[in-house]
């Protein structure tokens, strides 16, 4: 009986057809390597798009960018293209002639795709484009893609036989069930179904791959001003790969090696399921408790956004990841619950101690934020207030502030009350800088300023608006400006007016005051701002800023010297001016001005009086409690009310601004080997009086005695001396000068005082002594002519050759001039027309020329004072010593110092300053005190001018006036 007639028979064959036609198809449908060769190229596509430019060229592929980028919609759609090509392999795996004709025109259009990303990436003209990681990344996998394609399309899909055929003898007869079971035997076994692979390694390695891509995902994205004002939704939204977080180095190596580990964990478990699949729970546990954990940390680490909404937010990197490692987790525990078999106590003791051990690791590994800065704060020393490298500070997020002013404590600012709240400047470009909102050691940007060469000078905050000087250089307009925080961007850089002539600002922000320039400005402790320009000083108290206020109300001028020098106050009244170059001012409630330096001889050591210590003081400020705080290239020290001067603890030099703020801390700006640092001395006030006292002065140093000469003056105060141009020109033509920057004390034509103009190309000039001034220049003919102008009339002479001219120093008395020209040559002019040269050996000091009546020249000569004739012939007066006594002292005159101003007096003779007493040298060895500080000397003036029989000191832009009473 045939074997189709049996009914047992018919149904087996069929039951075996069916199994062979089904093998057939998983045949057909089988992945080969193809499909996962182009599956991996797409993965590396996608991670081309994601990998940023280089810096500047704005070849950007995720990124958002202002600038359109051709070619970057091909190329995200490459890595769409090589997917959807295998999925649709997959679907047309039934029918043979399709799939063929799916594979060419895949490979056609995964060609033409490559082509169009490659085309529009490189002809944008963006300098590094071409060469970008990115562009050759997506061009390399599409083109490998292609190729692979291509292969694949031309490929022919080779089938076995149903069913092998079997030499065999077959019996005519029926079947009996036995004889039947043995065939259905035989041809099962020639079947090869392979047994069903478990799903579970496939999901725990794509997660894994997943976590992976997470890492080059945008992972915080910081939500600017820019992104939230009126440009539009995310325009400066600034994203950060985890692997660009400065401090996520270990947290982005732990991550993506656990990642990397439950990769291949779950790939060899896909081999060998039995004796792997415990390792693949272990690992996908402790992945997941470690991403986990480190991400909710991360996240809890980002500061708390402004009221603005200015601040961090996760990005979409760290909510993948996060995700991710949940279902890591849950995946390795549903593993270890559905699995029964013997150890099994065992493998949940791995997982809770892997588990353990990787929730330890997120805690403790650095995620997202570096710790903050804590400095080693003791009450009296310095310490860092802002942990600032090479003048940069980088913030526990990576946000980098470069100080962006000359002076360190004009980039910070406080609020004006004293309630809590810091905002850094940080330089940004030439022309522009953003102000930071600095708190918990985060930098959040707040204002975009643009302010053209010089950056403003913050002073604090008040209502929420930043108080700024802008401007301020020399010639040009300064203002003080308030600019609300909640602006996006302003322009203060007072380059534009309005029609009406008033300054253009951004809209939204406040003028208070204008003025020119220059102006610098600086903050005292009794909540007060100070701001100096070229003749004024003004201090307004932070209260009292408003909008239209009138600066006049402001002016202060407690000295002689103080208008247009800084001027710190504190709230008890102790007051400190600069009243000179070198001189400092000191004055107590209910006391008389102090000078406390500008008077000492050079070489004196810092001691315990203030005014008998050499000192440079490049910055002071007065505390909440009188004391008055010295910084520069010496020492920094401090004078307590006590009168004694103290040395600050600790190697602090160099100290180019100070600040004493309200509530007792000193903030001392130093550039140390370059770069900026702000210290900080906190409890200043009260700790000034602990330091220890510095030693008594040396003998020859000590000012503590006053002065006093032999002859009674009458002072006088003059404020606003007028500058005037010169009547003539450098050669003493009539006509308009170039007036220079120097001016000297002279009397106009009318008599009146001025202070006059010297021409810019004059080599050297001098006060005659009568209210005249000489100066030498260059003559139309080549050669060197001397002016004498007395009276608005003018007299030139005609000067000697001088070919090799260094260092021109003049003096003059009358009609009598003397110029030093360099290598020991000195030019005489006058009487009349006359001129003469002599030759002196050894170095001339700055100042120590003086030209007398008589025809004889005083010269600072080697430390020494000598008398020079026109014939050459010198007589020494007295001094030798560097750092000698002062004139007049009871010593040797041997041991007389020669420093200071020397001119000609009133009387025709030599006539000495040394910033504290006037004398006069009667002959060699010989000399007179003729005032000092008991008959109104002023002390540390900047210069001396002798009209007639007056003295003329000049303090800063004040002038002194002295004159005999007869």
């Amino acid at each position: 009986m045939p074997l189709r007639d049996l009914p047992t028979e018919s149904t087996a064959a069929a039951a075996l057809l069916r199994t062979e036609e089904l093998r057939h198809r998983r045949t057909l449908r089988r992945t080969p390597w193809q499909s996962a060769a182009l599956a991996c190229l797409a993965v590396g596509a996608v991670l081309s798009v994601l990998v940023p430019g280089p810096t500047g060229t704005d070849c950007y592929l995720w990124r958002a960018t202002t600038q359109p980028v051709d070619g970057r919609g091909a190329a995200l759609a490459l890595p769409i293209a090589m997917l959807a090509l295998v999925l649709a392999d997959r679907l047309a795996a039934d029918h043979f002639r399709y799939r063929q004709q799916v594979r060419g025109w895949g490979a056609t259009g995964l060609a033409v795709i490559t082509g169009t990303a490659w085309i529009g990436l490189t002809g944008q003209g963006r300098t590094g484009c071409s060469t970008s990681p990115a562009v050759i990344g997506v061009v390399t996998c599409g083109s490998l893609a292609t190729a692979i394609a291509a292969v694949w399309a031309i490929r022919t899909q080779a089938s076995r036989p149903v069913l092998p055929e079997v030499a065999e003898d077959s019996p005519d007869g029926p079947l009996n069930q036995s004889e039947l079971r043995e065939i259905f035997v035989r041809l099962t076994a020639q079947l090869d179904v392979p047994a069903r692979r478990p799903i579970a390694p496939i999901v725990a390695g794509a997660l894994a791959a997943l976590l992976l891509l997470s890492t080059v995902l945008p992972w915080r994205e910081l939500i600017d001003p820019v992104s939230i004002g009126p440009a539009g939704a995310e325009v400066g939204l600034a994203r950060a790969q985890l692997w660009d977080l400065p401090y996520a180095s270990a947290w982005a190596l732990v991550v993506a090696a656990c990642a990397t580990a439950t990769l291949a964990a779950a790939t060899l478990t896909l081999v060998r399921p039995r004796a792997l699949l415990p390792v693949l729970q272990t690992a996908a546990v402790a992945t997941g408790c470690l991403t986990v954990t480190g991400v909710l940390t991360a996240l809890l680490r980002l500061p708390a956004r402004l009221s603005d909404g200015v601040g961090y937010r996760p990005g979409v990197g760290a909510w993948l990841g996060l995700g991710i490692g949940v279902l890591l987790l849950a995946l390795g525990l549903a593993l270890a619950v559905r699995r029964q078999s013997h150890g099994r106590a065992l493998r949940v003791g791995a997982l809770v101690v892997a588990g353990v051990v990787a929730t330890a690791a997120g805690l403790v590994a650095p995620a997202a934020a570096a710790p903050q800065y804590e400095p080693r704060v003791v009450a009296g020393i310095p310490h860092p207030l802002l942990d600032l490298h090479g003048g940069q500070l980088v913030d526990r997020l990576g946000m980098r502030v470069a100080i962006g002013t000359s002076d360190p404590l004009d980039s910070i600012a406080t609020r004006l009350d004293g309630t809590p709240g810091e905002w850094l400047l940080g330089r940004t470009g030439s022309e522009g800088s953003t102000v930071f909102e600095y708190r918990d050691g985060f930098a959040l940007p707040r204002v975009s300023l643009s302010h053209g060469v010089t950056p403003p000078a913050l002073l604090g905050v008040a209502d929420d608006k930043l108080v700024m000087l802008a401007g301020g250089a020399a010639q040009k307009r300064w203002a003080l400006l308030a600019v609300p925080l909640n602006l996006v961007a302003a322009d203060v850089s007072l380059s534009h007016t309005n029609p009406d002539g008033t300054l253009y600002v951004t809209p939204g922000v406040d003028i208070y005051a204008t003025g020119v320039g220059p102006a610098l400005t600086h903050r005292n402790a009794d909540h007060s701002i100070v701001v100096w320009g070229a003749t004024s000083t003004w201090q307004i108290p932070a209260n009292q800023l408003r909008v239209g206020m009138d600066l006049k109300q402001f002016l202060i001028a407690p000295g002689a010297g103080a208008a247009g020098n800084s001027v710190s106050s504190g709230p008890d009244g102790t007051t400190a001016w600069r009243n000179s170059e070198t001189g400092l001012v000191l004055l107590r409630p209910g006391g008389q001005p102090q000078q406390v330096t500008g008077i000492a001889p050079a070489g004196c050591q810092l001691s315990s009086d203030m005014a008998s210590s050499s000192l440079t003081v490049d910055s002071f400020a007065v505390d909440v409690r009188g004391d008055l705080w010295l910084g520069g290239s010496s020492p920094t020290a401090v004078l307590t009310p006590d009168g004694l001067l103290r040395r600050v603890p600790g190697p602090v030099t160099q100290v180019d601004s100070m600040e004493a703020r309200p509530d007792g801390s000193l903030l001392l700006g130093v550039s140390p080997g370059g770069g900026d640092q702000v210290l900080e001395i906190t409890d200043a006030a009260a700790a000034a009086s602990s330091y220890p006292v510095l030693p008594e002065p040396e003998p020859r140093c000590d000012r503590r005695k006053a002065a006093s000469g032999s002859t009674p003056y009458k002072v006088a105060l003059l404020s606003g001396v007028p500058v005037a141009d010169p009547p003539v020109t450098a050669e003493g033509v009539v006509g308009k000068a170039a007036s220079g920057t120097n001016t000297e004390l002279a009397l106009d034509s009318r008599g009146r005082l001025v202070r006059l103009a010297v021409p810019s190309s004059a080599h050297a000039w001098a006060p005659d002594g009568q209210g005249g001034l000489w100066w030498t220049a260059s003559g139309a003919s080549g050669g060197e002519v001397a002016v004498h102008l007395a009276g608005g009339t003018a007299t030139v002479l005609r000067d000697l050759a001088a070919p090799d001219q260094q260092g021109e120093v003049a003096a003059a008395a009358g009609d009598r001039l003397v110029r030093a020209i360099g290598g020991g040559l000195y030019d005489f002019y006058g009487p009349g027309r006359e001129v003469s040269r002599v030759k002196v050996g050894g170095s001339l000091r700055q100042q120590g020329l003086v030209q007398l009546s008589s025809g004889d020249v005083a010269m600072v000569i080697d430390e020494q004072l000598l008398l020079v004739n026109r014939s050459g012939r010198s007589t020494k007066l007295f001094g030798g010593e560097a750092t000698g006594w002062p004139v007049a002292s009871t010593v040797p005159p041997d041991q007389w110092t020669t420093d200071g101003n020397w001119f000609t007096g009133p009387d025709g003779k030599i006539w000495g300053y040394d910033g504290r007493q006037l004398v006069r040298v009667d002959g060699p060895g010989r000399v007179t005190v003729v005032a000092g500080p008991t008959q109104g000397v002023p002390q540390a003036a900047d210069d001396i001018t002798v009209i007639g029989t007056a003295l003329y000191f000049e303090l800063g832009n004040d002038v002194v006036k002295l004159e005999p009473v007869l």
